[in-house]
């Protein structure tokens, strides 16, 4: 399986959690702000978060694998922890992967 396909397996996986995800490219300091739609691979080559990139440009791919669902107001927010999930499937397929206070962070080399 290559590199791109490991992220599109990844990305139906945390799409269907309801993780955020980020990325930051090589080319700027900051990475981008969380996307709250999920991880798309539009055409082969880009990943799309908060707009689509080439894969040579993005430097990581990062997950919160924390999700929160509001309830209402008299009711406390509910909390689900992915984390075991997708570091289980990050290990079935041999993506390295650091945390990163909390994160999941994917190095994507070009």
């Amino acid at each position: 399986m290559s590199a791109i396909e490991k992220v599109a397996a990844l990305a139906a996986l945390i799409n269907s959690l309801g993780c955020s995800p980020r990325i930051k490219l090589r080319h700027d300091a900051t990475p981008e702000a969380w996307g709250n739609t999920g991880i798309c691979i539009p055409v082969s080559g880009y990943i799309e978060v908060q707009g689509p990139w080439p894969f040579r440009e993005v430097e990581w791919l990062e997950i919160n694998p924390i999700v929160m669902k509001h309830i209402g107001r008299l009711v406390a927010s509910k909390r689900w922890n992915h984390s075991d999930a997708i570091v289980s499937f990050l290990q079935t397929e041999g993506v390295g992967y650091s945390i990163v206070e909390g994160m999941i962070r994917i190095s994507l080399d070009a």
